[in-house]
């Protein structure tokens, strides 16, 4: 007879299969403990880590404790204080309810409890290795709980070997501890690394108080209150004016009856409100609080707590969209009005601006035999709707009589055997590409200094990464140093971007950066690549003659001017004989 295939796993396989659910990194650890530490009724808390949690992830806090038989059960699968029957899951109204937080930290880690109740005379410490107690013992303590937890996945080496770089792993710590932050205004957090202060919240300080310290004062500084009851819903917190927005959607925070939560539904529906009064790519600051009864909302998706589901996602819509456009009524918001394109090429801008975009960008020096014939070999081939002209030798100088621009995003040139459309953008970004890839190989740029510098407000999480790369931003030709807690400031810009927004085109790098394993890349390379295209002129500029004349020079003096550095041609080729064939005159 045939053994049996299909066995029943150990505990402790269990366990570890647990644990990977829940505790995905540190900032996991950190999360599920303050969220007891919450559930506790604690109104102080302080959390002490080192080597970004992978060594010690301490969590202290005043709330009611447990006396030796909780703090023993505590640390057992699917045990809980918070529900009892089912229908207790369609009431649920603290932060956890699965009973799963502790035992999945002990399975992976090296866990210390100490706690005594509030009432009590003495305390409790329990030490567990791999989720098994191996110590209990009374033990002193002022009322309340302290939670180690050391050497994070010491007895799962797979899982701490794709943990990432120590400053990514101690970012999303940072997040993680604003968030609550934020959620809990009448709690003080105390964030602290090998005895440095990373963050410290104080019970009397105020919601815009805490958003400048969580998200930086260039978000808290342009936000608006908002405030509305429906149906059932509540609804507040605080929105950015659509003059003040992001690249993306990190300073948007949402929290559901408390609890922060990652909902498409809820960005998509802010989008919406605001939907015509952004520039495209750019998003607004949230911090929204939305209160609904609990039967309608579903906060066990997944084991993290993270995803939610409503009952009437239409009213959810409904409160958020009216609430902030009735806000931007009230303030009689106007708004940016959308940069509207020429219908048709004569329309498009003809005089020369007093500011011109490109003014300020040096000749590019580097020589350059303009032969388009060679353009398959250099970067990408063109795909089968771009062609390249085969006859020119040589680039010839841009006559500015037979130019112009249309969609405020595309430069056409007439020549004698067709026409050539290229993309502003995508031009610019491979001039600004050459130089700061010259800058970086000589270990120094041309740069401005600014007759005012700079102020750069950033958020927790994105100061750690600029103490990280301030250095690689100086090779380019930004000086930014420290000014304060969590500010800085630009003394210089690259002389290539002296008339543009520099506060804009380091916040948007920074975010980018921001979203990447620093230890998994190239920096500077890529510092190079996000700086040019983040600072190169967009789609929807107006530009003067003068000005596109300028940039398909500088174009033409560039090394590879066939392609931006993403690989996107930067300019096509449509032919006589071309338009000839797509009105059938051939």
């Amino acid at each position: 007879m045939e053994s049996a295939k299909i066995n029943i796993l150990s505990d402790e396989v269990v366990g570890k299969i647990s644990a990977g659910e829940v505790v995905e990194r540190p900032a996991s650890v950190v999360k599920e403990l303050l969220e007891n530490s919450i559930d506790a009724g604690s109104d102080s808390i302080e959390v002490e880590i080192q080597s970004a949690g992978q060594a010690l992830i301490r969590v202290a806090d005043n709330g009611e404790g447990m006396t030796p038989e909780d703090a023993k059960m505590a640390c057992q699968r699917h045990a809980t204080s918070k529900i009892r029957i089912v229908d207790d899951l369609d009431h649920i109204g603290t932060l956890g309810f699965r009973g799963e937080a502790l035992s999945s930290i002990a399975a992976v880690s090296q866990m210390d409890i100490t706690s005594r109740m509030q009432a009590g005379e003495t305390g409790v410490y329990v030490y567990l290795e791999s989720g098994e107690i191996l110590k209990m013992r009374p033990a002193g303590r002022a009322p309340g709980t302290t939670v180690e937890v050391r050497n994070l996945f010491y007895n799962v080496p797979a899982r701490r070997k794709f943990l990432k770089k120590e400053s990514t792993e101690l970012a999303e710590i940072v997040s993680v501890a604003g968030r609550f932050i934020i959620a809990y205004p009448g709690i003080e957090f105390k964030l602290t690394q090998s005895s440095r202060c990373l963050l410290h919240a104080t019970k009397d300080m105020g919601m815009i108080e805490r958003i400048r310290l969580v998200l930086g004062g260039d978000v808290s500084d342009h936000m608006m209150d908002i405030s509305n009851s429906a149906g059932g819903h509540t609804i507040t917190g605080y929105v950015s004016r659509p003059s003040s927005t992001r690249k993306d959607k990190r300073a948007q925070m949402f929290f559901v009856n408390g609890r922060f939560v990652r909902s498409r539904l809820l960005s998509d529906t802010v989008y919406d409100a605001y939907r015509s009064m952004l520039e495209r790519g750019r998003y607004p600051a949230v911090v929204l609080f939305l209160t609904v009864s609990p039967p309608e909302v579903d906060v066990n998706v997944h084991p993290a707590k993270l995803e939610v589901k409503f009952g009437d996602e239409r009213a959810v819509k409904d409160i958020i969209v009216n609430t902030i456009r009735n806000r931007f009524d009230e303030v009689k918001y106007a708004g940016a009005e959308p940069r509207s394109a020429p219908a048709f090429p004569g329309a498009a801008r003809t005089e020369e601006t007093e500011n011109p975009v490109l003014s300020g960008v040096p000749e590019v020096q580097t020589e350059f035999p303009y032969d388009f014939r060679e353009r398959g070999a250099q970067g990408q081939a063109p795909g089968k709707s771009e062609r390249v002209p085969a006859e020119r030798e040589d680039f010839a100088p841009p006559v500015m009589g037979n130019m112009f621009q249309i969609a405020a995003c595309y430069i056409v040139q007439v020549r004698e055997d067709g026409i050539t459309v290229t993309d502003q953008h995508a031009a610019h970004e491979r001039i600004l590409y050459e130089f700061f890839s010259r800058a970086s190989k000589n270990g120094h740029a041309e740069a401005q200094n600014l007759l005012f510098p700079v102020r750069i407000d950033l958020s927790a999480a994105e100061s750690i990464v600029m103490e990280k790369v301030a250095g690689y931003f100086r090779t380019l030709g930004f000086h930014i140093e420290p000014f304060g807690e969590r500010s800085f400031v630009a003394q210089t810009v690259p002389a290539v971007l002296k008339d543009r927004d520099t506060k804009t085109v380091i916040y948007d790098v920074l975010a980018d950066l921001s979203s990447r394993d620093l230890a998994r890349i190239d920096v500077l390379d890529e510092l190079v690549k996000l700086t040019s295209c983040r600072a190169a002129i967009k789609a929807g500029d107006a530009l003067g003659k003068a000005e596109m004349a300028s940039l398909l020079d500088q174009l033409g003096r560039c090394s590879l001017p066939f392609t931006c550095p993403h690989g996107r041609p930067t300019m096509i080729d449509i032919t006589i004989g071309e338009l000839e064939k797509r009105f059938r005159r051939k």
